[in-house]
């Protein structure tokens, strides 16, 4: 053999590239359905995509590498409280170190402003050209306005689920994006919803009489606060108004023993009962049957005054809460308005009934109003259904989804 034949080197295989990296930060659980919708989305648009970070049971289906899980989160006594600042600072430092080391292309975090805002922060500081996207924004218009200048120096952008929201952040020079709200992915369509006839007379009631909903809350506190005033308007209301009708929502099997209690003990219980009664209770969630069939409803502030305007129901918004608490929402408060629909109106659509003005006799009055003003009903009606086209014009899932492609198949 030849020794002197020249060498012929033999093909180089090189390495394959690795995956694409995404992480993802969400701590409450409404959060994660939400994230995992939208990660789901992006895997069909970028299957060697591989996504990690904090999240919860959909996001782990979504085939997210969960490095904690959000259904370890929740915090209760003082104790607790010392427990999870400790776990979260553990919990920050690791994902901080997890960047490091994986460097995804970008990363995502999904509400949890007391958690992200902060991890944001630390981020851009150890990578400062990281892209940051932020998806549902803190709630910086109602309290606690610095927030957003402290986030548009930490994030890429914010993928916002209201409109107004998108101005908040896009007049300060920081990107923004509306995407859609993902509550009107999850409610029927009133169509596909008992209609009223059915429905109250289901419930012993007559579908040709008026009928107001009282929602008092979902937790012991909101009920001790809220439902001796609705129980005194109720029967105030039924003075000047004997063809009234009411349903009381016990909104969650929790609550429900301590809210028949209350009636159980109150000088309305003769009315709920008998064919012709005029008031009974209902054990319903989601309330959405009760919402497109009754004519007004008295909610306590909160997400169930979102879910009411979607279905273009007239509302009494009203809240008493412990008086320092209140104090506190009064100093870092820096809306006028503390109802959804007219935060998303930008104006006083319907009443807002607060601490000292949550009074039966508020209630009476503004509902006579409602029922008793020529065309005012109506007029509510059109309006609260204009804010449901509004904030329908976007389907989240794919416009988030489409907007981290962008990031997670370039910045390279």
């Amino acid at each position: 053999m030849n020794s002197n034949l020249p060498h012929q080197e033999q093909p180089q295989t090189l390495p394959k590239p690795a995956a694409p990296e995404l992480m993802v930060v969400v701590g409450e659980p409404s959060a994660d359905k939400h994230a995992a919708r939208v990660l789901s989305r992006l895997k069909e648009l970028q299957p060697d995509l591989h996504i990690f970070g904090a999240g919860g049971t959909e996001m782990e289906k979504a085939g997210v590498e969960l490095l904690f899980n959000c259904n370890n989160f929740a915090v209760l006594g003082i104790f607790e409280v010392i427990k999870s600042l400790l776990f979260f600072y553990n919990m920050r430092q690791t994902l901080l170190k997890a960047v490091s080391e994986r460097k995804p292309k970008a990363v995502l975090l999904v509400d949890m402003g007391g958690f992200n805002i902060q991890f944001a922060t630390a981020l851009r500081k150890a990578h400062p050209k990281l892209p940051i996207y932020y998806f549902i924004s803190p709630q910086v218009w109602a309290s606690r306005p610095w927030r957003i200048d402290v986030l548009g120096k930490a994030i890429t952008k914010m993928l916002t689920i209201f409109p107004f929201e998108e101005h908040l952040y896009t007049d300060k020079k920081i990107p923004a994006r509306f995407v859609g709200h993902p509550l009107l992915q999850d409610l029927p369509s009133p169509e596909d919803l008992p209609e009223r006839e059915e429905f109250l007379s289901g419930l012993g009631l007559d579908p040709a009489r008026p009928v107001i909903a009282v929602l008092p809350g979902s937790r012991k506190q909101e009920i001790k606060a809220h439902l001796p005033v609705a129980i005194k308007a109720i029967q105030d209301m039924l003075k000047v108004r004997p063809d009234m009708q009411f349903i009381i929502s016990r909104s969650t099997e929790r609550v429900a023993p301590l809210i028949d209690a209350y009636l159980e003990a109150s000088p309305i219980k003769a009315l709920m009962q008998g064919e012709k009664k005029n008031i009974t209770s209902v054990t319903l969630s989601p309330n959405y049957a009760l919402y497109k069939n009754v004519d007004l409803i008295w909610a306590k502030s909160g997400t169930v005054t979102l879910e009411i305007t979607l279905y273009g129901r007239p509302m009494l918004i009203f809240y008493r809460g412990n008086f320092f608490s209140y104090l506190l929402v009064l100093i870092f408060k820096c809306v006028k308005n503390v109802g959804m629909p007219n935060l998303l109106a930008g104006k006083e659509l319907v009443p807002e009934l607060i601490q000292l003005d949550c009074r039966a006799d508020q209630l009476v009055k503004y509902s006579l109003d409602i029922f008793d003003v020529p065309g005012l009903k109506q007029e509510i009606e059109a309006e609260l259904l204009t804010l449901r086209k509004e904030l329908g014009q976007g389907d989240f899932v794919d416009n988030c989804a489409r907007e981290l492609l962008a990031l997670t198949e370039s910045h390279g």
